[in-house]
């Protein structure tokens, strides 16, 4: 018993040691920071509904400026970037800490085993962050690199704009009840259900799995762990930023060519909701986006059934973040997921519409 003493010493001061309450402040810090900010814009979303009933949203500044192609994209994604760049740099800033703080081991912990749990706790985990598609791709490589478990880092990069509360709360004060009912059921079936899908179907695939590095035991100095985060946060953004970029920029080149106009002026409904939902699977859009784009759908006289694909493949997935993926595991995981997403809506839309 004596000499078991020690070693319980000793493990107790490693688990409160400083380095791991710094870890720890940084990464709850950063994470409530992103909630509080995520949670306030949404709230105002919802103030403004119920007192204006606008949602104070301004999608024409991404509409197409005049001049050349290449100089209207650009201004576009300069626009993009406008609205979303807060909530890009906090999921740069808990991608670095995820990545710098989070030990491989712990992480498998959080997510457990078996085939539902580790889902659930992704998604239990994603949903809060409440980010856009673009503004969550950084995290899919910490979350990755640290977990090397697909499913459930699929199912976290899909939790964050597919489960946001507060769009999904705007959807219920906005559409009828069949349409927002079925919004959240098809997202938490795309969260839980079609991740998991496209990592046992990835088994078969030689995806990319960078070796797990060591849990970086650096000194227990404030400016030794600052060191090791602002490195992972370099890490982070060289890999993933310029494919945000480059999936905007080609998203919004893509987004004036869709001749919605033309199709909702007397097209084929079922047409008109394949080119929905190809067009929501593509182009990049802010949080809450998709709301005021599916209504102008239904203005434009669109069914119900390609406003809720707009809604479904909107938030869910972008070019953007495709693009991360593929680049973080391989291409055919990307596909995948594009595939899953973009047959998900359109079945829901046409069971809808």
């Amino acid at each position: 018993m004596a000499e078991n003493l020690p070693a319980t010493s000793f493990h107790g001061r490693r688990r409160f040691n400083p380095r791991t309450i710094i870890s720890i402040l940084l990464l709850a810090g950063l994470v409530a920071g992103l909630i509080g900010y995520k949670a306030l814009g949404g709230l105002k979303r919802i103030s403004k509904l119920q007192a204006t009933g606008s949602l104070g949203l301004h999608p024409e500044a991404l509409h197409r400026p005049p001049g050349t192609e290449l100089i209207a994209s650009s201004a576009q994604t300069l626009a993009y970037l406008k609205i979303i760049w807060p909530a890009l740099l906090f999921g740069l800033l808990v991608s670095a800490a995820v990545h710098a703080t989070i030990s491989p081991r712990r992480l498998a912990m959080l997510f457990g085993q078996g085939n539902l749990k580790p889902q659930l706790t992704a998604a239990a985990v994603g949903a809060p962050l409440m980010l856009c598609s673009c503004c969550v791709a950084p995290m899919f490589p910490a979350v990755y690199r640290r977990s090397q478990r697909l499913g459930p880092s699929l199912a976290f990069t899909l939790a964050a704009p597919s489960l946001n509360p507060a769009t999904l709360a705007l959807t219920f004060m906005i559409f009828p009840l069949a349409v927002a009912g079925t919004r959240l059921v098809t997202a938490v079936f795309l969260v839980v259900i079609v991740s998991a899908l496209v990592a046992r179907v990835a088994r078969g695939v030689q995806v990319r799995t960078a070796a797990v590095e060591e849990f970086a035991e650096t000194g227990d100095a404030v400016g030794d762990i600052l060191r090791t985060y602002f490195r992972s946060l370099a890490h982070i953004t060289v890999r993933t930023v310029p494919w945000i970029l480059l999936g905007i920029w080609v998203s919004m080149m893509i987004a004036n060519r869709i001749p919605i106009e033309a199709l909702t002026s007397g097209g084929s409904k079922v047409l008109i909701l394949l080119v929905a939902a190809t067009g929501a699977l593509l182009l990049t859009m802010p949080s809450f986006f998709e709301i005021p784009l599916a209504l102008s759908l239904l203005a434009t006289g669109a069914s119900a059934g390609a406003a809720l694909a707009v809604l479904i493949a909107g938030p869910a997935i972008n070019l953007a973040s495709l693009l991360v993926i593929a680049r973080q595991s391989h291409w055919k995981v990307a596909l995948l997921v594009a595939a899953a997403v973009w047959t998900t809506a359109v079945a829901a839309g046409l069971l809808t519409g």
